[in-house]
């Protein structure tokens, strides 16, 4: 087969590996509370946590997407208790928001469970190398860079 043909099946598998997880995602799920939260929530507390205390244009860059789906989302986790959003004392214009401790479990649970399930990938994969790892990051990094490039030049546009 040659390198294009390769490629373009590459391409799809990527595509169809998207559509894969955004149905995995759409599942609801209990991460060791009593609420069930979809994938898109955790995954936002994740970017919380990670950060300690961040801003919504802060998890709006890192996620590319607008402040105002980010603020949407960080209201629905307000009310479910796993963030609180607060004044930064040092600029009144900013709202901080961090997780609160029953936010800090759901983010310890969520990390503890993506450990679980990568390392059920990696018993899946152990035919592959570290070197042939590398290699599809690399791929992946510039099939991303590439990606996001568009993406950049259609926001800049005005229409």
């Amino acid at each position: 087969m040659d390198k294009e043909k390769v490629f373009y099946e590459l391409m799809e598998t990527i595509y169809e590996t998207s559509r894969l997880i955004s149905s995995y995602e759409n599942i609801p799920r209990k991460y060791g509370t009593e609420d069930e939260l979809y994938m898109i929530e955790v995954h936002t507390l994740n970017l919380i946590g990670d950060q300690v205390k961040t801003t919504t244009s802060e998890i709006a860059e890192i996620k590319n997407c607008t402040k105002s789906a980010v603020s949407q989302m960080v209201d629905k986790l307000i009310k479910k208790g796993l963030v609180i959003k607060y004044r930064n004392v040092d600029n009144y214009r900013e709202l901080n928001i961090e997780l609160t401790p029953k936010g800090k479990i759901v983010y310890e649970y969520h990390k503890n469970l993506d450990l679980e399930e990568y390392r059920s990938h990696l018993r899946n994969l152990e035919q592959f190398t570290t070197e042939d790892f590398q290699k599809y990051i690399t791929v992946l990094n510039l099939i991303n860079q590439r990606t996001q490039s568009v993406l950049n030049d259609k926001k800049s546009k005005v229409y």
